[in-house]
Parts: structure tokens; sequence; C-alpha cells
């Protein structure tokens, strides 16, 4: 039961984290097409994108491992092989796919801006926000536990 427990939890987070890849896709491909004209997203690439979002999520689950802290060299290698997984998944599947076609050479700079910068708020928000909020809730824990 604890293998299905576990598994699940992990189904849960990994979901977590490919929707919110899954939205910024769908966002950035919604407003590409919306600036060029266009007021539909196929069907067939709202599932591309989805898949894609849902590769590079479950590549993060292997390379943080739930339960593990990172620092130093581990966490910097790490982040490096996430970053090339994150850029490979979506910029790789913008060109296979061809999402963002037609938009300006000036449009695609701004687009991979805009993943670079959201790949940094995912990490942001993992690696340093969440684990300031768990050292706060440790410490207001053992402030109870002695009382």
């Amino acid at each position: 039961m604890q293998k299905f427990i576990n598994f699940y939890s992990w189904g849960v987070n990994m979901k977590f984290h490919m929707g919110i890849y899954a939205v910024a896709l769908i966002f950035f491909n919604g407003l590409a097409r919306w600036l060029m004209g266009e007021r539909t997203i196929p069907i067939l690439a709202l599932v591309e994108m989805a898949l894609a979002a849902a590769v590079v999520a479950m590549a993060e689950s292997w390379i943080f491992p739930r339960y593990q802290e990172w620092e130093g060299r581990a966490l910097t290698r790490r982040t490096a092989l996430w970053v090339l997984v994150c850029n490979l998944g979506f910029l790789g599947g913008s060109v296979v796919f061809q999402w963002f076609h037609g938009v300006p050479l000036w449009g695609m700079g701004a687009l991979v801006l805009g993943m670079e910068a959201g790949i940094f708020a995912m990490w942001f928000a993992t690696h340093v926000a969440l684990k300031k909020e768990s050292k706060w809730l440790n410490y207001k824990l053992k402030q109870y536990q002695s009382q």
C-alpha cells in the first residue's frame, strides 16, 4: 500500500508541474496567435504541448527526486541538466511541432526570454521559496512542541 501511496503522490506532484508548463505553453501560443490575427489553437497542438509538458515534468522529477535536498555542486549540476531538459523539451517541441510558426524573429526572441524567465521562476519557487517556507513551518512546529 505504501508503494501505491508514494506513486500516487509522485503523480500528483509531477502533474502539478506538468500543468504549470502546459498552461504556460498554451498561454504563450495563444498570445502569439492572437497577435498574428488568429483566434484558434489546433487541438493537436494542445495535445503536443501537454505531452511535452508531461515529458519535461517527468524528467524533472527524476532530476530532482522528492524528499532529497540538493546543495552546492550537486544542485548546480542537477539545475544545469534540468535547464537543458526544459530547453530541449520546450524549444525542441516548438520547432518540431511548429507551435510558433509565422512568429517574427524578434517575437521568437521575446518568447525564448519569457520561457527562460519562467524556468527561473519555477526553479526559484522550488529551491528557494518552498524551502524557506518549510524551514519556517519546522521552526513553528518546534515552538509548538516545546510548549
